[in-house]
């Protein structure tokens, strides 16, 4: 297996950790009340979102990398990429949400363009996994 699909369960495992010390700090705001935490965290419902969506994007990236693995499909170097930088930056505007709540009004232009980008590199390097494994499957 080359290096570059190795990014891929690298990526899974980086969001996974970030959404293991995301749920510390939810146990630390909703169960022991630390009040230095919970200034940290004053949006709280955003934690929880980005906790979740850090899950699903490690079980979702390591699902892909198994299911490429199991056909021995390698992926371009640049879509591997992409993906590994979809996972991690899709979820971080919900954590950014959760340290700053208004920081995401979604009324101006740099907002709209920052949501935009954010879905770009993960739907552009999941939707090519998804056509290669399909185009394979189906002997296309």
């Amino acid at each position: 297996m080359e290096f570059n699909m190795t990014m891929l369960p690298l990526a899974s495992s980086i969001c996974l950790i970030i959404a293991l010390v995301e749920a510390w700090f939810m146990t630390m705001v909703r169960y022991f009340k630390w009040s230095s935490i919970k200034r940290m965290f004053p949006g709280y419902r955003y934690l929880v979102l980005s906790h979740i969506d850090y899950l699903m994007m490690a079980s979702l990236v390591y699902s892909i990398y198994l299911v490429l693995t199991e056909f021995s499909i390698t992926l371009p170097q640049g879509v591997v990429w992409l993906i590994f930088i979809g996972a991690l930056y899709n979820p971080f505007g919900f954590l950014l949400q959760a340290i700053k709540p208004d920081i995401a009004d979604g009324e101006g232009v740099l907002s709209k363009m920052g949501v935009a980008i954010g879905f770009l590199p993960l739907t552009t390097g999941l939707g090519w996994a998804a056509s290669t494994l399909l185009i394979t499957i189906l002997n296309l």
